[in-house]
């Protein structure tokens, strides 16, 4: 139930003065009663109310008040101070855009306060016209002014219609509580106006904006429904067959494919009985494809103008038939897409061998998608098509017709591996050349170390080209040496061709105290050619290899004297690398073995006193192996306080600070350095100095 705003406000008085005696009380006249809102052709709004009731004389205007929502903001749109006056035209507003919600107030001349609540909110009525599709009815729609209605509201509201233009008419009676309205378009092309009236109990009217639209007969034909689509066999093209539509203005019909991508016209046909349409764009024997079918009539609309159009049922999908060879087990598996369109109730499969007739070679539930043919003989061609039988004796289709020519490849003759390299620590690259003539099902690399089983770590497909690059990161170059081989395995996945083996380099290298470094490794195996020998390259504190010496091929050692390069930080890395000669394919492989590192043992010289002036008159150590970027030399006096230091290597201690000879005495000394393995060295002691 509705409880009106003035109402409430006037129980709440009767409530307060119930409480207790009041020595006041003013006067408050109610607020109009605000009946009827009508929209003018130019968009103004007039409204209509009845007065409230004034035995004494205290009104002293009336306030209109606007919001263009219903939540507000409203505003002060005028006063009225005419107290018979019962209408208000509001020119300042466009009832043809949109809803206008209005209130108004009653202001007494005694009495404080002096403003009344508001009355009822009433909307303007605006409606907005359309057209339904594909239903072809035209619809209109507003909002109610109050809900519910305001009770002096009459039950029911008016429709009226302008056709043809100048000429109003009733269309309809609709409940006061309905706020939408829909009427057959009966018309093929032209313009239709509404408006809606809503009568009030006073005599009054409100009365919507006039709106309307321009009209078509957009009624299609009924939806063709597709009897099948099947496949010729001797184009693999679709053709598809419907019942033609009833309606006889029914001018064609279009064909369109259904897609993942969506919905494609592929053609019209006209004609209401022509009703089969075989496409030469198919590709049903390399997919099956989906079609439907709308209708269209003679009533064009749209600009350009087009027909009415049907809309479609589900679509119809062909049998596509595929068959996969086995020829290990001599068998071919056929394997069907199901017929979707109506229910299937037996697939019949039936082949044909080299070009003979076509035979029954089994019988399929609708549940069952492929078939097992045994015994099947290599050389030799098999054609299948299946056939889908629903219950109507119109509903069959065929599939795509799909040819299989047995046949055993042949199998490839060798396999050679070309090269087993390292390539970081954590890495190595197998090289394998391939019989590219044969067909290979896969390769399979294997891999063992010191005399291990055989085991397989990667793999292959066959066919991927003349050189197999295979990578081995889940190796330990530094501590073990490897060997692979690559087995071929032909389309029944028998082995039928092992490569060479391909053992890569496994270097180790040693510091010694003569100042040499000394290498072993162990040679590279199993080229086509001969290894041609060994370089050797080193590295000097992590910079750049450089080829420091070379041996032949029967030579697996080698040291390196590196006596003269006592300046650097004493680390030295090498690794090896096997170049193989005379390879019968013209191309000779490398291996490289892993990087092996040494670091000499530092060395520090401390003299134990200096005189200044002699022939020892300045004071340093001196280094061997060391790394001088983190280098320091301090100097301290007897009682510990640091007096001189530096961080050049090659700047000795004249026996000075701040310019002048210390007193002759013992010094202390603290020298420290990173050696070639990014350890920190300490040297601490004494000097005695002579002025």
């Amino acid at each position: 139930m509705i409880i009106s705003r003035w109402s409430i406000v006037r129980r709440l008085v009767l409530v307060l003065l119930a409480a207790g005696p009041c020595y006041v009380q003013a006067t408050v006249l109610e607020p109009p009663s605000l009946r009827c809102t009508a929209v003018a052709a130019n968009g103004e709004v007039t409204l209509t109310w009845v007065a409230p009731p004034d035995p004494t004389n205290e009104f002293q205007q009336y306030e209109v008040f606007r919001a263009d929502a219903a939540a507000g903001p409203f505003m002060f749109v005028a006063a009225v101070p005419v107290y018979a006056q019962t209408t208000f035209m509001d020119a300042g507003t466009n009832g043809n855009l949109g809803s206008r919600f209005y209130y108004l107030t009653t202001i007494s001349n005694t009495g404080t306060p002096n403003n009344s609540v508001p009355s009822d909110t009433l909307a303007t009525l605006f409606i907005q016209v359309s057209q339904s599709v594909p239903l072809g009815n035209s619809v209109v729609d507003w909002e109610l002014q109050h809900d519910p209605p305001i009770a002096t509201s009459d039950p029911n509201a008016l429709v009226d219609m302008e056709y043809p233009l100048g000429t109003w008419t009733l269309a309809d009676t609709v409940l006061n509580t309905i706020h939408h309205w829909a009427q057959v378009v009966s018309i093929c092309d032209d313009s239709l106006n509404f408006r809606v009236y809503q009568p009030d109990a006073s005599g009054c009217y409100s009365t919507s904006n006039a709106t309307g639209a321009r009209f078509q007969d957009i009624t299609p034909p009924s939806i063709p429904i597709m009897v099948t689509v099947t496949v010729d066999t001797a184009t693999n093209e679709s053709v598809l067959n419907w019942n033609p539509s009833p309606e006889l203005d029914t001018q064609g019909y279009i064909v369109v494919q259904s897609t993942p991508g969506g919905n494609v016209i592929i053609d019209t046909l006209y004609g209401r009985l022509n009703t089969t349409y075989p496409w030469t764009g198919s590709l049903a024997g390399s997919g099956p494809e989906s079609f439907t079918i709308a209708a269209l009539d003679s009533c064009s609309r749209g600009n350009p103008p087009s027909p009415n159009t049907s809309a479609t049922f589900d679509p119809h999908t062909t049998i596509f038939l595929s068959t996969d060879y086995d020829r290990c087990a001599g068998t071919i598996t056929v394997d069907r897409t199901p017929y979707v369109g109506w229910p299937v109730e037996q697939y019949s499969l039936f082949g044909s061998i080299d070009n003979a007739p076509y035979t029954l070679v089994a019988t399929l539930a609708p549940d069952d998608p492929s078939y097992a043919l045994a015994d099947v003989q290599a050389d030799r061609t098999y054609c299948f098509v299946m056939q889908a039988i629903g219950a109507q004796p119109e509903q069959v289709s065929l599939s795509n017709k799909h040819c299989r020519t047995t046949a055993y490849p042949q199998v490839p003759q060798w396999n050679y591996l070309r090269v087993a390299t390292v390539t970081a620590k954590d890495h190595i690259t197998v090289v394998d050349s391939v019989d590219l003539s044969a067909f290979t099902k896969r390769f399979v690399l294997e891999r063992t170390y010191n005399g291990g089983p055989w085991e397989p770590i990667a793999e292959a497909p066959g066919g991927t080209g003349p050189l197999l690059v295979f990578e081995d990161v889940d190796v330990l170059t530094d501590e073990r040496s490897y060997s692979y081989r690559v087995a071929a395995e032909d389309s029944c996945g028998a082995r039928t061709a092992i490569s060479n083996l391909g053992t890569t380099i496994l270097l180790s290298a040693s510091a010694d105290l003569d100042g040499y470094d000394r290498l072993y490794w162990n040679g590279y195996s199993q080229w086509a050619g001969n290894v041609a020998g060994y370089t050797v390259y080193r590295s000097i504190a992590d910079g750049p290899f450089d080829p420091v010496g070379s041996t032949a091929a029967s030579i697996w050692q080698f040291p390196d004297n590196v006596e003269n390069l006592f300046n650097t930080p004493g680390k030295f890395c090498y690794y090896v690398e096997a170049n193989e000669t005379d390879d019968p394919s013209g191309i000779n492989a490398v291996s490289v073995s892993n990087i092996a590192c040494t670091v000499q043992q530092e060395e520090v010289w401390v003299p134990n006193a200096f005189i200044a002036g002699g022939y020892n008159s300045t004071f340093k150590p001196v280094l061997a192996y060391a790394d001088i970027n983190r280098y320091e030399f301090t100097i301290f006096n007897r009682w510990g306080q640091q007096i001189w230091t530096t961080n050049n290597r090659d700047e000795a201690w004249d026996g000075r600070m701040n310019g002048a000879f210390v007193p002759q005495g013992v010094y202390a000394y603290y020298c420290s350095f990173l050696n070639g393995a990014g350890k920190t060295v300490e040297r601490k002691g004494t000097v005695t100095f002579l002025p």
